[in-house]
């Protein structure tokens, strides 16, 4: 990222915490040993989903960054489709590894194999499997970004704010009129949630892409304003009218208040001028691992709990747990990024290169 934008690398980091806090806490809570000695961390978590407020500031924090790794003079779609292919899939690969290995092995749970081979592609949900680990969803949502972007580049519209603002807002008009069909028709609203919910999070990344725009060329804020005050004010009137007893989710305090602070953290971590310590700007750099990864800390920390081993292991408070959980996920990323994602990511860039040296001198 460039080194203007450190906030926000460091942001990714704080980001993938809040949704180890919320995974970790929202699991540990529930064993009555660990309870017993205070649930107030799980609960704060669960009162404005920390998951949710992760979730979607790395969902503007990508809308930010990634329609701008193509660009007109310097990038292609090969390039781009090339390096994003390296940066994602093969740490994502062993973390469905590790996660089939756990479930099948540890749990002793079945797999089919079209889930597994579904899960493979990353894009499971748009075949009707289950996510292998719940987090994937994430991951799918990315991509159909992704391919969004790449064909805004392909039309030329990209760097086109009135363009962005209309893949903003057309996205969030899905999303609306799909909810309003379901209560006519409810065959649309019991899709699995994260399929209702992409297109309001399209419509989130979009809003990254134009306060990109604004934030870069000082210009064209009326697109941008129309853009994020459209957008949120939607989980806003949800929290409203929660208040007011008219309830349009199972908990609209919750849907409400998530998505409004992710909003003010990503513009508070854009803005800030100072530099981040060094530890986040690392946390931001294995981010990407700490979040495939941290549901694997989660489970063998769990496992390891149930195990006993003739320790008092289950008799500590929450709070050592999800320290532990932490602690443990950022080892493994650690790990998995100097092994596995920093290589594949070079890899991409040699590749690029490659042809790039190769375009130029013919």
């Amino acid at each position: 990222m460039n080194s203007r934008f450190f906030n926000l690398d460091a942001l990714r980091g704080i980001a993938a915490l809040l949704v180890v806090w919320q995974h970790s806490s929202e699991l540990f809570v529930r064993n009555p040993r660990i309870a017993q000695h205070g649930t107030a961390l799980a609960d704060i978590a669960s009162t404005v989903d920390f998951g949710r407020i992760g979730v979607i500031c790395f969902f503007l924090i990508s809308g930010f960054v990634i329609p701008y790794s193509l660009s007109e003079t310097e990038s292609s779609l090969k390039r781009f489709a090339i390096r994003r292919f390296f940066r994602l899939y093969p740490p994502y690969w062993i973390s469905l590894l590790a996660a089939i290995v756990f479930t099948v092995f540890v749990d002793n749970s079945h797999l089919s194999t079209g889930t597994i081979v579904a899960n493979i592609t990353m894009l499971q949900g748009l075949f009707g499997y289950e996510n292998i680990q719940g987090l994937y969803w994430t991951l799918t949502i990315e991509l159909i970004f992704y391919c969004l972007v790449a064909l805004l580049f392909a039309m030329k519209l990209l760097n086109r704010p009135a363009a962005l603002l209309l893949a903003c807002l057309s996205n969030l008009f899905i999303f609306v009129v799909w909810q309003l069909a379901g209560k006519f028709m409810p065959q649309l609203t019991n899709l699995p949630s994260p399929i209702t919910y992409t297109p309001f999070c399209l419509a989130v990344m979009f809003c990254g892409a134009l306060i990109r725009h604004t934030y870069i060329n000082r210009s064209d804020y009326h697109y941008t304003i129309l853009g994020v005050f459209t957008v949120f004010s939607l989980p806003l009137a949800v929290l409203t009218l929660g208040l007011l007893g008219h309830n349009l989710v199972n908990n609209p305090a919750r849907f409400g208040l998530s998505h409004l602070i992710a909003l003010v953290v990503f513009l508070g971590g854009l803005l800030m001028r100072k530099t981040p310590p060094r530890q986040f700007l690392y946390l931001g750099l294995i981010s990407y691992s700490v979040y495939l990864f941290h549901p694997i800390a989660i489970k063998v920390l769990d496992w390891s709990i149930q195990q006993q081993w003739g320790l008092p292991l289950a008799n500590l408070s929450l709070g050592f747990y999800i320290f532990i959980t932490t602690l443990f996920a950022i080892a493994i990323s650690h790990l998995i990024y100097q092994v596995i994602e920093r290589p594949s990511i070079a890899i991409g860039r040699a590749l690029t290169q490659s042809a790039k040296s190769q375009l130029n001198f013919a």
